[in-house]
């Protein structure tokens, strides 16, 4: 029969290692459960058991046209949000429950009738089934599982304290869920009123315009200034207008391709943190992610050396997680949280403030919670009033396109009167 080895933690979330016999990787799970073990990771003594023992998997492998759809870029971030939402709201009630992760994923792969869902479920409990723990299942689908969520998963994993990080995780993605809500919700009357405006005046430029054009040139009247001025815009919209737009599509490729290597990545994040407008917004996001997942790791008792290197895994900014690394080197050395992160200026003073007096008083964990709530309110109100200037921006470009169609047309009309009255 063959053997697997196994990572599992007990109860009390002491871990233990071992090996165990069974037909499959599904049965020598369900012998660490029967010993009072949660499995963290399992894997084939013998390479050669492996394939063996996916052969006898019951469960049905997702096809790989399910993979790279879900993997496509087509799954946005808010869709992206709104799937992983479901699927940890649904895995914690089952959870909360006394259901095994596995068995719960493995559970909604087989109930759930939404395509995307399914798909994913399914493609979870397959690599669940040959071994791997959800944290390493969930790497298998980048597009809808970023860094910080599969750090929260391998944490609670590795702990056995998954309860109060599957919360804290849904919480977070609901904060997520909610911001873009009101983002949606703030930019959609503006949006709209640019496309009635934007059809409006495709209807007079090439269609009002022109007939009044003809009717002045026999008449032999001239076109007022503001109405040249719309009209040569018209003809610029015809002519040039689609260059400069493909310029800016290719110059947009181009740095997209270049961000996409190593040095225009770090280049491209270390600008984004000094643009006037986006440097803020930028800043807080990553931190209010960084201080979330410190709590919620150092909280649930991983250890300082693991909590670092996940946190330093799960940030996004190429630039802040180079100064992040740096800390690390010295929070493993002996500095303290607060000394490493001001050495390398990875947080305001403020914040790093706050976080020496939580150190001196035991409770790092208390201090990261106070910056975390503090830069997402702040992130919060930064959306908010970018919301509401790009709006008011919208607005009033609205407002000043239909002042000059409508003067334009007004004095075309008055011209045009003066001109049968002479």
């Amino acid at each position: 029969m063959p053997r697997f080895f196994y990572r599992a933690v007990n109860a009390q979330g002491h871990s233990s290692t071992g090996a165990v016999e069974a037909a499959d990787a599904a049965g020598a799970r369900r012998k660490l459960r029967t010993d009072g073990l949660t499995p963290v990771d399992i894997r084939p003594a013998n390479p050669a058991d492996h394939a063996h023992a996916a052969s006898r998997e019951k469960s049905k492998p997702v096809t790989s046209a399910e993979m790279e759809k879900l993997n496509s870029a087509q799954v946005g971030a808010g869709e992206a949000n709104k799937i992983a939402l479901e699927l940890f709201t649904r895995v914690h009630q089952l959870v909360d429950n006394g259901m095994p992760l596995g068995d719960a994923v493995k559970a909604l792969g087989q109930r759930l009738t939404v395509p995307r869902q399914k798909a994913l479920c399914s493609g979870l409990w397959h690599e669940l089934s040959k071994g791997s723990n959800m944290a390493g299942a969930m790497r298998r689908f980048p597009k809808i599982f970023d860094a910080t969520t599969i750090a929260m998963v391998e944490a609670g994993e590795a702990t056995g304290n998954l309860g109060p990080i599957l919360e804290n995780l849904i919480e977070m993605l609901e904060t997520r869920r909610e911001m873009r809500k009101e983002i949606a919700s703030g930019l959609a009357y503006p949006a709209f009123i640019l496309i009635v405006v934007f059809l409006v005046m495709l209807f007079v430029l090439f269609y009002l315009m022109p007939n009044i054009q003809t009717m002045m040139d026999s008449m032999g009247g001239e076109l007022t200034l503001p109405t040249r001025i719309v009209m040569g815009f018209a003809k610029f919209s015809l002519t040039g207008g689609p260059f400069i737009l493909g310029a800016f599509g290719g110059i947009f490729l181009l740095f997209r391709q270049w961000r996409k290597t190593e040095g225009g990545r770090l280049a491209s994040d270390r600008w984004l943190l000094r643009l006037p407008v986006v440097k803020g917004i930028a800043q807080n996001a990553e931190l209010s992610r960084v201080c979330n997942l410190s709590a919620v790791l150092l909280d649930s008792g991983v250890d300082t050396t693991d909590a670092l290197r996940l946190i330093e895994r799960s940030m996004q900014n190429r630039y802040l997680r180079g100064l992040f690394s740096a800390s690390r080197t010295l929070i493993s050395d002996g500095a303290s949280f607060a000394n490493a992160l001001r050495h390398n200026k990875v947080m305001p003073d403020m914040d790093l403030d706050i976080l020496g007096i939580s150190e001196d008083a035991g409770d790092l964990v208390a201090g990261f919670r106070s910056i975390y709530k503090a830069r997402n309110e702040e992130l919060r109100d930064q959306m908010k009033r970018l919301t509401v200037w790009i709006g008011t921006g919208a607005m009033f470009f609205v407002f000043a396109l239909v002042f000059l169609l409508v003067f334009g047309i007004v004095s075309s009309i008055l011209q045009l009167s003066s001109s049968v009255l002479g």
